[in-house]
């Protein structure tokens, strides 16, 4: 049975460039697949391009969908996956990366 969670992307400017390639790494090293709802529409988490095409931002609320036999494993990687990145436009632009957060769990099923 799959598992499934709701979550808000923390991170400017979103699952973009190096985070979301962290983000599709981490899910390659599963056996489970992974599956994104944003915006009425799905798509496939262990894709990189898929993530460049639907560009997750921050602010975003994304469902993920894991299913396989380590689901469990890989949600509880994903629900405390941190990154380098920015918090917001300004340190963006003022290059000003720390260790953050990527997402916050919105709801739990």
């Amino acid at each position: 049975m799959a598992v499934e969670n709701t979550f808000e992307i923390l991170i400017y400017p979103g699952l973009h460039s190096r985070p979301g390639k962290e983000f599709v790494h981490l899910c390659m090293e599963y056996e489970s697949l992974v599956t994104i709802k944003m915006n009425d529409n799905e798509f496939d988490g262990k894709s990189f391009l898929s993530l460049l095409k639907h560009k997750p931002s921050q602010s975003e609320i994304i469902h993920l969908i894991i299913d396989g036999k380590d689901e469990n494993e890989l949600m509880e990687k994903l629900i405390n996956l941190e990154t380098m990145s920015h918090k917001s436009r300004e340190d963006y632009d003022n290059e000003n990366e720390e260790l953050l957060q990527v997402f916050r769990l919105v709801e739990n099923e």
